[in-house]
């Protein structure tokens, strides 16, 4: 297993592989955390990625931004790796939700006919609830909160304790504040902030 990724994201990821065998764990990226075991092989080629995935194929994702998840995944499968999703401790995944191919962390919540994309992020603590959809890659940061229904295009960013009102739709790349609270549609491509949740304009 290697974790693409190596910042602070990746040390949470790190933690619930920690029940694998750690000899046959490594991680890459361009900047290496200095908090990171001296144990793990640490790579910040891609040449050596390919060599390590020959042997090992699985990689999970271990960065929490859209854009940088996206990358990755792509990188590592063309170098031959095979994505695996994870499962924190204590998550809460109804048995109808559709989640194969996301990450689920510790004590989020997924409910019943959830569908997530691949590369999905629910971050600790997050809640997804019943018939949500979220596109491909997307981020949803810890106690964030999506209410019924609510649709996220692809690449979406979704900040810790933002709430999601029911229905609400959300256009791909979208950027939600900490803390806000969408009480209507939103664009592609824009940030959002504030309760309730307004656009920010773009600076000139």
């Amino acid at each position: 297993m290697i974790i693409a990724g190596a910042g602070g994201h990746a040390l949470e990821v790190l933690d619930v592989l920690r029940p694998c065998n750690l000899s046959s764990i490594a991680v890459y990226g361009e900047k290496i955390t200095p908090l990171w075991p001296a144990a793990i092989p640490t790579f910040s080629d891609l040449i050596q990625v390919k060599e390590w995935l020959s042997q090992h194929k699985e990689f999970v994702l271990g960065v929490g931004l859209p854009v940088f998840r996206k990358k990755l995944y792509q990188e590592f499968t063309q170098l031959g790796g095979s994505h695996q999703a994870l499962r924190g401790p204590q998550a809460v995944i109804s048995p109808s939700a559709r989640t194969e191919k996301a990450d689920i962390l510790s004590a989020a919540f997924v409910g019943a006919e959830v569908q997530l994309g691949l590369g999905v992020l629910v971050n600790v603590g997050a809640q997804i609830h019943h018939e949500v959809s979220i596109g491909d890659f997307s981020v949803i940061n810890p106690g964030a909160v999506l209410l019924g229904a609510c649709q996220l295009g692809e690449g979406c960013f979704i900040g810790a304790q933002a709430t999601v009102l029911p229905g609400v739709k959300i256009g791909k790349n979208a950027i939600i504040g900490a803390g806000a609270v969408i009480i209507r549609d939103v664009p592609e491509d824009v940030t959002v902030v504030g309760v309730p949740g307004q656009i920010k304009p773009k600076m000139s």
